[in-house]
């Protein structure tokens, strides 16, 4: 059995993410709600540099708010830094647009 972790994302989020490691935790998902939360790249970077197994993904991108060459260029640097451990995880975007007074995407938005 494999265990995950979700967190709220935040400048010491990578604190959390080295002790679930510790407990065996196998995966960690950092909030993407802007507004609510902090950056999840910045918390998957620094999560990154202070382990070693645990695998670090957004739980769950938002596409429609952020440019796409700007998000592949973040995952390829994460990916840099924790080769392999890196996950991208996607949707609709329901929580953070709705802080930002917006809808959830369409479902047929993340096909295109």
């Amino acid at each position: 059995m494999r265990f995950a972790i979700a967190i709220p994302t935040d400048a010491e989020s990578w604190r959390v993410v080295r002790r679930a490691e510790e407990l065996g935790f196998t995966r960690a998902w950092f909030y993407d709600t802007q507004m609510l939360s902090a950056d999840p790249f910045v918390a998957m970077a620094a999560s990154a540099q202070k382990t070693t197994r645990i695998r670090l993904g957004t739980g769950v991108l938002i596409p429609s708010n952020r440019l796409a060459a700007v998000t592949a260029n973040a995952f390829a640097s994460l990916n840099k830094l924790a080769p392999g451990r890196i996950d991208f995880g996607v949707g609709t975007g329901f929580t953070g647009r709705r802080a930002m007074g917006l809808g959830a995407i369409r479902l047929a938005d993340l096909e295109a």
